[in-house]
């Protein structure tokens, strides 16, 4: 059976940290055992590695399949210092813990996995600054998103890029009188819902969410594209708000649907600000793709796409383009040629 793409990320992913972990495990054993005075370096590196791929394997499999999976949804909306406790004191756990299995399996000198001895204090003391910086690396992670951190730190953009993008644009439809009807409180949790479920099928499809504006969010993918992933991801959003409407309804008050655009081109990509910085996306481009959503308000389609985003993404299975002809946008010279994407599954 094949690999849904997540699936494959989430494997690729694991295989990396058990690497990783092994490699680190097997260096933090070697290093223990010449502390202790013992005289088998081999030990020490071997114990090392069996440790370090056994308690990457336990972590790994908890960030990747639970806390950033969809059952983990939880867990992630609590407090920062929340969940970096309870991260803190289940990875220590599993740090001492098959430290002393990996003692038991290739016991060195000085390291019994009987007693709280010298090898444990220093293994204790390691689990839990290693899970410190981690955690703290994971929740800056989730609140700039998923490749934001990495590019401020390798500084991809700290001098200004030109890229090619594509654009999807996701809307709530009528927000404003649920919004008017639910109260602003109920209204924010219906959105953070909205938003959650969505970011679930642009996680699938491999995009990146920039930012959410109101009840908007902004998804992009790098170019060239050459496949439908951007187009499943919209199909696939409202499948799944279809299956959680009785959640919704019961739950939240409304049943939310969105408005999706796409548009592709060229955009600057470039950190921005001193007191308060952020990677921002400038062009005519990301102005375009905002005034076919306005545009896109007025007709009953769902889905609307400029001619760029239709050649950037390739050939789109199961779904059909319907031309709405050239239509000129407010501000813009030149009319631009827009399509209705419908799927061909009834």
């Amino acid at each position: 059976m094949a690999l849904s793409t997540r699936r494959r990320r989430q494997v690729v992913m694991l295989l990396r940290f058990i690497a990783i972990g092994s490699l680190a495990g097997a260096l933090y054993g070697l290093a223990v055992d010449s502390s202790l005075g013992g005289d088998s370096a081999r030990l020490g590196f071997l114990r090392g590695l069996i440790t370090g791929a056994m308690v990457t394997l336990a972590i790994a499999i908890f960030e990747i399949f639970y806390a950033n999976g969809p059952s983990g949804q939880g867990l992630r909306r609590l407090p920062f210092m929340r969940v970096a406790l309870i991260k803190t004191v289940l990875y220590s756990f599993f740090i001492v813990s098959l430290d002393g299995l990996g003692n038991i399996l290739v016991p060195i000198e000085g390291a019994d996995p009987t007693g709280f001895n010298s090898a444990t204090l220093i293994t204790l003391a390691a689990a839990l600054g290693f899970t410190f910086v981690v955690n703290t690396l994971m929740q800056i992670n989730l609140l700039l998103g998923r490749r934001v951190l990495k590019n401020f730190i390798k500084g991809r953009y700290h001098h200004p890029r030109l890229e090619q993008r594509l654009f999807l644009f996701l809307d709530m439809r009528g927000s404003t009188a649920i919004a008017e009807r639910i109260g602003d409180i109920a209204f924010h949790k219906l959105l953070n819902q909205f938003f959650s479920d969505l970011g679930e099928a642009v996680e699938d499809h491999e995009g990146g969410i920039e930012k959410y504006v109101g009840d908007e969010m902004i998804v992009t993918w790098p170019l060239p594209l050459n496949d439908g992933r951007a187009v499943a991801t919209v199909f696939a959003a409202r499948d799944l708000l279809r299956r959680r409407a009785d959640f919704y309804r019961e739950r939240l008050g409304a049943v939310p649907d969105f408005r999706a655009v796409l548009h592709a081109g060229p955009v600057v990509v470039g950190e921005m600000g001193d007191f308060k910085r952020e990677i921002a996306l400038l062009g005519d481009t990301i102005n375009t793709t905002a005034k076919i959503e306005q545009w896109a308000k007025g007709v009953e389609h769902t889905v609307v796409v400029s001619r760029a985003a239709l050649d950037a993404m390739g050939p789109l299975a199961g779904v059909k383009a319907l031309p709405l002809g050239a239509q000129l946008l407010p501000g813009k010279a030149q009319p631009l040629e827009l399509f209705a994407l419908e799927s061909e599954q009834k």
